[in-house]
């Protein structure tokens, strides 16, 4: 059964960051007028090698990240505080028009990718009822 929905788990994945990054840009917007916030941002993390490998990175000290909800899978992204923007008269980083663009280009990737998601499920489903 696994095999059947194998084409939309690394959709999943990407539908998950960019919904993760959206959550973040939110909160920046949020507090564009809060004295001396640092807006944070999502990068995305590579996890083609241990999925290439078959390989797992072992945690060699309680200190180190743990993955999320204690599964096994690899985190979407990176949270980090994007300071490109340059900080106001209140020591704020955030720039309304910055993130507002992100926002914008976040939401057109995530709703790219959730229209193949529906394609892709159309098909199973046309696939399931003897394509009638």
């Amino acid at each position: 059964m696994d095999a059947l929905f194998a084409p939309v788990a690394p959709l999943q994945k990407s539908l998950d960051y960019h919904l993760e990054r959206h959550n973040l840009l939110a909160s920046n917007v949020a507090h564009v007028e809060t004295p001396g916030f640092k807006p944070r941002d999502l990068r995305r993390v590579d996890d083609t090698f241990p999925a290439t490998f078959a390989v797992a990175l072992e945690r060699t000290s309680s200190a180190h990240m743990a993955s999320p909800a204690g599964s096994a899978a690899p985190m979407a992204g990176r949270v980090f505080h994007d300071l490109s923007a340059g900080r106001g008269r209140d020591n704020n980083y955030v720039s309304l028009d910055r993130e507002a663009s992100k926002v914008a280009a976040n939401h057109i990737r995530y709703d790219v990718v959730s229209a193949i998601v529906s394609a892709e499920l159309r098909q199973l489903a046309y696939a399931a009822n003897d394509s009638r």
